[in-house]
């Protein structure tokens, strides 16, 4: 007996009450991190967008090669200079989001099914489309993305199976 597969979309968190703990949280802003970027946001808005606890991606390292010339310093005024040698090595690079007072990147609109919100990115909108039509299982229904110039991208649908 084989079983025909059916479509099945997550369901989103239900909105918390105001006043409550989980309300101050969805709040807060949120970076989502991907390749070539980040999309920041309330997280409230986030977490009715994409499916955050489906995503892996935060532990996603990048090599990266680190070259450094050798030198010469002195430790003490008058001192003699010490040489320091020359290395290569390689180190894992995780995504990140700098902190910091001013808000980074350019705003872009994202419209869902339920309402539409402002977002912050970081990276390009080809980084952006390209990781949310890789990971279109992370949405919870379709969305349009409209880039700080009015060019709209989409919409994406997600796809469970």
């Amino acid at each position: 007996m084989t079983q025909t597969p059916s479509v099945r979309f997550a369901t989103r968190p239900p909105i918390p009450g105001v006043g409550t703990p989980e309300y101050v949280r969805w709040s807060k802003e949120f970076a989502l991190p991907f390749a070539g970027g980040t999309l920041s946001s309330a997280y409230g808005n986030m977490i009715q967008t994409f499916n955050l606890a489906g995503y892996t991606n935060y532990c996603a390292a990048t090599s990266v090669n680190v070259s450094r010339t050798s030198s010469s310093v002195v430790n003490t005024i008058g001192g003699a200079p010490i040489t320091r040698a020359g290395t290569t090595y390689v180190k894992k690079q995780y995504r990140k989001k700098n902190a910091g007072l001013a808000a980074a990147g350019e705003t872009v609109v994202i419209r869902t099914d339920v309402g539409e919100f402002e977002a912050r990115l970081t990276g390009s909108m080809q980084s952006l489309v390209e990781f949310v039509c890789s990971n279109s299982g992370l949405l919870y229904g379709p969305i349009e993305v409209f880039s700080p110039s009015g060019a709209s991208y989409g919409p994406f649908n997600p796809v469970n199976i």
